[in-house]
C-alpha cells in the first residue's frame, strides 16, 4: 500500500509539473567550448569533410588596418585549432561554398566587404580552401550584372546542392538590396562555370539558407541596408525550380503555432539536425528583428514551423553570428549587439532528445493520471 501512495506523489508531481510546462517548445540550449579567436561579427562558417571552419569577419578593439580579420580554426567538438588564414584581404559577411565528394571536398569562401579609412570595397571574388591550404594561383569571381560595375556584395546567402554551388542576394555599393542569384558549376571552366539562377523572391540582405533532403530552404532577410522590413516569404529550391512555401505571417484558425509573427528577423543563423525524431529539421535564431530571443524548427514536409526554447540571455540581442551543424548538434558562436560590437567568444550547443522526450512522459502521465486516479 506504501509503495502504491509513493507512486501515487511521485505521478502526481510529475502531473503538476506537466500542467505548468510550456507545451509548445522543447530543446536545451548549453554552453560548448569557446571560440579560440578574436570576438568578431560578420563571421564566415563552412563544413568541409566532416569538419566545421569558421574565420574571417570584423572585430572592433584593433587599429583600423587590422579591423577586417583573416584568421580561420576548425572545430572539432571539443577545441578549436587554428588553421591556414584567408591569403588576401581580410573581411566581414563573406559567405561559403563546398562541393566534392566527401574525404575530397573543396571550399570556396568569397564576397564580403572591407572598409578602409571611409572607403567600403565589395570583393567579387573566391577562393579556394582544402582543409590544409588556400589555392591562390585559381581565383574565381562572380558574374557582374548588367547595370553594375561587378558582381561585389557583402551580406549575400550560399547553399551547396547536387554538387554545385550557389551564391546570392546580398548588399552591394551604394546600399542596395539586390536578390540576383548564380549556379557555380565545377565541372566548368571560366565564365562558363557560372550560370544566372532566376530567384522567385525580393531583394534582401542577412537573410539565411539552409539544405534538407537534396531541397534548399531560403528565408528572412532584411529589404533596407537599415536592417529592417523583414522578408515574411520562404522558398525551397531543388537546383531546377523554385516553390513558394507558407509565408510567415499569423493566421487564425491553423490548429497550431499561431506566432508566426516573431520569426522575421535578419542577420540570424541557421543549422539543421535530425534529433527531433530522427527528421532532419532546420532552425533559425538571433538576429535583429522584434523577438530575436526565440529560436524556431522547420519542417520541409508538413511546411510547418515550432518555436523550441529560447535563447538564453547572454545569447538574446545577438545578430551577425554564425551557426553550424556537429554530430548533429546545433551550434551558434561569435557575433555582436550590432555590427560594429562584437560579443564574448562564448559557443552554444542546441541539445533536443532529452528535453523533448521529458516533455513527451509528461503528457502520458497527464492523459493517464485522470483516468487512473479519479482526478
Amino acid at each position: 500500500m506504501k509503495k502504491v501512495n509513493f507512486l501515487c506523489l511521485i505521478m502526481l508531481g510529475l502531473f503538476f509539473v506537466a500542467c505548468h510546462s510550456n507545451d509548445d517548445t522543447w530543446g536545451d540550449w548549453s554552453r560548448g567550448y569557446s571560440f579560440s579567436g578574436k570576438p568578431r561579427t560578420g563571421a564566415v562558417t563552412f563544413t568541409l569533410n566532416g569538419e566545421v571552419y569558421v574565420g574571417l569577419g570584423r572585430n572592433e578593439n584593433v587599429e583600423e588596418k587590422d579591423k577586417y580579420l583573416t584568421d580561420f580554426w576548425k572545430f572539432n567538438g571539443t577545441r578549436w585549432v587554428s588553421v591556414a588564414s584567408f591569403p588576401t584581404y581580410g573581411r566581414a559577411g563573406a559567405v561559403a561554398f563546398v562541393v566534392g565528394e566527401e574525404g575530397h571536398q573543396v571550399a570556396y569562401v568569397g564576397t564580403g566587404y572591407r572598409e578602409y579609412l571611409g572607403k567600403e570595397t565589395y570583393y567579387d571574388n573566391f577562393y579556394t580552401f582544402d582543409g590544409v591550404s588556400w589555392d591562390t594561383t585559381t581565383v574565381i569571381k562572380l558574374p557582374k550584372p548588367a547595370d553594375r560595375k561587378d558582381g561585389g556584395r557583402r551580406d549575400g546567402i550560399a547553399f551547396s546542392l547536387n554538387g554545385k554551388g550557389y551564391v546570392g542576394t546580398g548588399l552591394v555599393s551604394g546600399g542596395m538590396v539586390v536578390n540576383d542569384m548564380y549556379c557555380f558549376d565545377p565541372s566548368k571552366s571560366g565564365d562558363a562555370a557560372w550560370s544566372n539562377v532566376e530567384f522567385r523572391g525580393e531583394p534582401r540582405c542577412g537573410a539565411v539558407a539552409f539544405v534538407i533532403k537534396d531541397k534548399a530552404v531560403v528565408c528572412l532577410g532584411a529589404a533596407s541596408s537599415s536592417g529592417s522590413n523583414f522578408r515574411r516569404d520562404v522558398y525551397t529550391f531543388d537546383g531546377t525550380t523554385w516553390q513558394d512555401r507558407e509565408p510567415l505571417y499569423d493566421q487564425d484558425g491553423r490548429g497550431f503555432d499561431n506566432d508566426y509573427n516573431q520569426i522575421p528577423r535578419a542577420y540570424a543563423v541557421a543549422f539543421v539536425s535530425s534529433r527531433d525524431g530522427g527528421v532532419l529539421k532546420g532552425y533559425v535564431a538571433t538576429g535583429n528583428g522584434s523577438y530575436p530571443g526565440t529560436c524556431w524548427e522547420y519542417n520541409i514536409d508538413t511546411d510547418r514551423w515550432d518555436e523550441v526554447t529560447e535563447l538564453p540571455a547572454a545569447m538574446n540581442r545577438r545578430a551577425y553570428a554564425v551557426g553550424f551543424t556537429f554530430n548533429d548538434y546545433g551550434y551558434v558562436t561569435t557575433g555582436g549587439s550590432t555590427m560594429n560590437a562584437p560579443l564574448d567568444i562564448d559557443t552554444w550547443k542546441f541539445t533536443l532528445e532529452s528535453t523533448k522526450t521529458m516533455i513527451t512522459t509528461m503528457h502520458l502521465v497527464n492523459s493517464t493520471l485522470p483516468d487512473r486516479f479519479g482526478f
